[in-house]
Order: structure tokens, then sequence, then C-alpha cells
């Protein structure tokens, strides 16, 4: 092998694990915005689940017929 090839082999290498790098960052980029999301919902869900409900509705159901 030459001196020349083994700095080709070796710039190539690098390059490789730069672009999983990037591939890793962007993967876990992503999956933390999905986190947040889902967050996000489920606090909205648990928040109006624990509200009362408006004025004029009640809280029980008649089922009386």
């Amino acid at each position: 092998m030459s001196v020349s090839s083994i700095a080709t082999a070796a710039v190539a290498n690098q390059q490789n694990q730069i672009a999983q790098a990037m591939q890793t960052a962007m993967l876990k980029a992503g999956h933390e915005q999905e986190t947040a999301i889902v967050d996000m919902l489920a606090e909205a869900a648990q928040t109006s689940a624990k509200a009362s409900p408006p004025t004029g509705l009640g809280t029980r159901l008649d089922i009386s017929v």
C-alpha cells in the first residue's frame, strides 16, 4: 500500500465516522422532540381530566327513565 492510498482510506474512514455521528445526533434530536410532544399532550390530557366541568353541567349521570 502506498502512502496516498493509506491517506485516502483514512480520510474516507473519518468522513464515514462524521456522517454516522451526524445521523446519530439527528435521530436523538428527533426522539427528544417526539418525547416533548408526547409529554405536552399527556400534561394537557391530565389537566383537562382534573378540571371541573363547566357551569351548568352536573357531576353525576341521571339514568332514571
